[in-house]
């Protein structure tokens, strides 16, 4: 007896996909249970930076805003995990929106920075305002590119608001201007390459896909290149966070408290100064 060959195909675990979205790598290729295995799983890098940066907070006892500010950051890690695993709409809201509140926290923090006590309500009132609008306006228009530039834009106010901030130092401490800068710069590049290859793998997704067919499973993942923008911004947003921290620490005049470190030589943290410092 011949076989059929309109056999039942297999519905994918998580159902059709309802997100606005769907990047380039192949859908449950890798695991039945995960639609985008390698887009999921490199969202490691924000939970592992985020849960590093909590506890080194609370163990050198600093402002409760920076463990906001990570906080904020293992949520958007979590809410990128199941956008990705499931590529359903829901989840792919709690992927963007907490991206637009948590580097509110960011901007509160940077605007905040020389002010060494109390909490400005006019700052808090606008910055929830942006928060509000953002999430109404793109809850009803569904455009990827309305979160991506609300997100840029808080992006250039950090950016700018940190430049000046670092100007003024520069004038009366080039040790922590220098410092600064070392956590600047890698947050900058994070970003920057991060970016870059978001852009090539939205735009050459077809040719990536063939080369990723053409190789063996064991390198095919390599050019998996939204996997790496996870991990350029995790790297970004916590070089961020540290740079306020600093930041703050400089403004209030106990930067002589604490020293800038280095984990496995690569990740920057503030640590209190030590006997043999």
């Amino acid at each position: 007896m011949a076989l059929s060959n309109n056999l039942p195909v297999a519905p994918d675990y998580w159902g059709h996909a309802t997100s606005t979205i769907d990047w380039c790598e192949e859908n449950y290729v890798v695991c039945k249970y995960i639609a985008e295995f390698w887009n999921t799983v490199t969202n490691v890098a924000f939970f592992s930076l985020a849960i590093f940066g909590m506890w080194k907070v609370r163990s050198t006892r600093q402002e409760s805003r920076f463990l906001l500010c990570y906080m904020g950051m293992l949520i958007v890690g979590l809410g990128s995990w199941f956008f990705h695993m499931t590529l359903q709409y829901q989840w792919q809201l709690a992927d963007e929106l907490p991206m637009v509140y948590c580097t509110c926290v960011c901007i509160y923090c940077v605007l905040r920075a020389d002010v060494k006590a109390g909490t400005d309500v006019y700052v808090s009132l606008a910055l929830f305002a942006y928060s509000t609008i953002v999430t109404l306006v793109y809850l009803q228009i569904r455009k990827p590119v309305f979160h991506q530039v609300a997100y840029g834009i808080e992006i250039f106010v950090v950016l700018v608001r940190s430049t000046m901030h670092q100007m003024e130092i520069r004038k009366t401490n080039l040790r922590a201007y220098a410092e600064m800068q070392q956590l600047f710069s890698l947050g900058v590049a994070a970003f920057g390459v991060a970016f870059a290859l978001w852009n090539i793998d939205n735009i050459f997704c077809n040719n990536l896909r063939a080369i990723r067919n053409a190789l063996p499973m064991t390198l095919a993942p390599f050019f998996q290149l939204h996997a790496y923008w996870h991990i350029g911004t995790a790297i970004g947003c916590y070089a961020s966070i540290v740079y306020q921290q600093y930041l703050r620490l400089v403004m209030l005049g106990t930067m002589d408290e604490y020293r800038l470190r280095k984990a496995a030589f690569i990740i920057p943290y503030i640590d209190r100064v030590k006997k043999d410092d």
